[in-house]
C-alpha cells in the first residue's frame, strides 16, 4: 500500500493548543483525487490505568460537553508542552484529578484514536500501588468525582453506559491484560452485554 500524495493544503482553523484544522487535496494510488480531506489535528493525550495499594481501580467522573453527559473515566488529560516526558504527564494528570501519586509505573500502548483524521495519539500507563498523597488540583473547567472500582467491575461499568469514551475502553483493557500477565487478576472475559 502506497501513501496519499498531498497536492495542495489550507488551513482552515487554528486554536493553539487545541485545534488545527486542515484541507488537503489528495492524489491517491490510484489516480483519483480527493479534492477537501479536512485532517483536524489536536494534543496528545495521557491516560492511566491507577490500581490502588487496595486493589481497586480508580475512575473518574465527569460531565463531557462533547456529548453532553457526565461519564466515568480513567484519569487523563493533555500532554503539556512543559511536560519532561509523558510519564511526567501521566503522573501530573493523574495527582491533579485524583490527588493520587504511584511509585510503579508502566507504559501500556500508545494509540491513534482517531487516525482518518489525525495523528495525535493517547498515551496509556499503568500505575500500581496508587495512594492519595495530595488533594485534587483542577483547573476552572473540571469538576470532577473520584471513584475506587473493584477490576472485576469495570466491564459492567462499560456495559451500563456509565464508561463510554473508547479510549477509556481501550484503556480498561489494555490495564487488565497487563493485571493478569503480573498474576494480579484473573484473565480479562470479553464478553459483556450489548452497550446501549
Amino acid at each position: 500500500m502506497k501513501p496519499w500524495t498531498v497536492l495542495d493544503s489550507r488551513l482552515i482553523l487554528q486554536r493553539p493548543p487545541w485545534l488545527t484544522i486542515t484541507a488537503q487535496r489528495c492524489l491517491l494510488p490510484n489516480g483519483h483525487i480527493i479534492e477537501e480531506y479536512l485532517l483536524a489535528e489536536g494534543r496528545d493525550v495521557v491516560m492511566v490505568f491507577p490500581l490502588s495499594a487496595e486493589g481497586t481501580v480508580i475512575l473518574v467522573e465527569q460531565y463531557k460537553h462533547g456529548c453532553g453527559q457526565v461519564l466515568w473515566d480513567l484519569p487523563a488529560g493533555y500532554v503539556d508542552s512543559d511536560d519532561d516526558s509523558l510519564l511526567h504527564a501521566a503522573q501530573r494528570e493523574l495527582a491533579e484529578e485524583t490527588g493520587h501519586s504511584a511509585d510503579d509505573w508502566a507504559h501500556l500502548a500508545s494509540l491513534h484514536p482517531d487516525p482518518n483524521r489525525s495523528a495525535n495519539r493517547v498515551h496509556f500507563y499503568l500505575a500500581l500501588g496508587a495512594r492519595q498523597t495530595t488533594a485534587q488540583h483542577l483547573d476552572a473547567t473540571e469538576d470532577l468525582r473520584v471513584h475506587a472500582v473493584a477490576p472485576a467491575d469495570l466491564w459492567a461499568l462499560v456495559a451500563e453506559g456509565r464508561i463510554r469514551s473508547m479510549a477509556s475502553v481501550a484503556g480498561i483493557g489494555l490495564g487488565l491484560r497487563r493485571l493478569a500477565e503480573r498474576g494480579l487478576v484473573p484473565p480479562p472475559v470479553f464478553g459483556f452485554p450489548e452497550v446501549g
